[in-house]
């Protein structure tokens, strides 16, 4: 049962008397709650080395390496609290991609990797078929819940820090966590995204689909903007990197043995 839900039935069945004594403990314990203000601040001084490790690698590939040295210097790497999302038409290689990077990370960092969409059995198959059949030589994490939303993602993402200091989260695909992707969910789930990324200072690589009405139009998918992802209002603002993938040429010719990638943000 939903949270407020059951709240408001209990303060529903209160007499006069009863609702008045719960609210006066309400208002006592507020009176003693302490609010903590994020105003703490930090000199550029302070910051100095940081500034200079990113100061001598402007412009170069600096992130966790995607696997793909051509990718890598189009948006380059994998970058601390970046998030990048991997949009495109369904079946056409969005899941594959984020595996294929998930596998080359996990080779050497750990990979937190949240799948909604698929069993971790089928992920975990589909990582050993990357992996030449291998997957004892992969750090990578899964959650064990299916049903989770946007609000679980930091206890999640607590727990794989502590249990195996994690450097990237995979989430296959943000769709699953919303209940119907209303554009106030859709800009909480952003923000979140985001915060999380600077918080823990990791990339987060993001797959979202494309708006239901613009996946029937008939055009080559290297027309496609980010404006047509689903909940673009929020993630596209929100989001450092944002590509479409397709397993279509330049052509519209479908490929099987191959992906394609448009860069749409950087």
């Amino acid at each position: 049962m939903d949270k407020n839900k059951w709240l408001k039935d209990k303060f529903s069945s209160l007499d006069d008397e009863a609702f008045l004594e719960v609210v006066d403990e309400l208002a006592e314990r507020a009176s003693k709650t302490v609010v903590k203000h994020n105003d703490e601040l930090v000199s550029i001084i302070e910051l100095e080395d940081e500034i200079d490790d990113v100061y001598k690698n402007w412009g170069k590939p600096s992130g966790l390496s995607t696997g793909y040295p051509l990718l890598d210097e189009k948006i380059g790497g994998l970058k601390r609290g970046e998030v990048t999302l991997i949009g495109g038409e369904t079946s056409n290689g969005k899941s594959a991609l984020a595996a294929n990077i998930a596998c080359k990370v996990a080779k050497e960092k750990c990979v937190l990797f949240i799948t909604l969409e698929m069993l971790q059995a089928e992920i975990g198959a589909r990582l050993k078929h990357i992996n030449d059949g291998r997957v004892d030589d992969l750090n990578m994490l899964f959650q064990a819940e299916y049903r989770i939303d946007y609000r679980d993602l930091e206890p999640l993402l607590k727990k794989a820090k502590a249990k195996a200091d994690v450097d990237m989260v995979v989430l296959d695909y943000m769709q699953y966590l919303g209940r119907g992707m209303k554009l106030e969910e859709v800009a909480k789930m952003s923000k979140e995204f985001k915060s999380l990324a600077l918080k823990y200072q990791i990339p987060f690589v993001i797959i979202v689909s494309l708006r239901k009405g613009d996946t029937k139009m008939k055009r080559k998918w290297t027309e496609i903007e980010i404006e047509e992802f689903m909940g673009t209002g929020s993630i596209g603002y929100d989001a450092d990197v944002a590509m479409v993938v397709s397993r279509k040429d330049t052509d519209n010719e479908f490929q099987q043995d191959k992906v394609f990638v448009k860069i749409l943000k950087t």
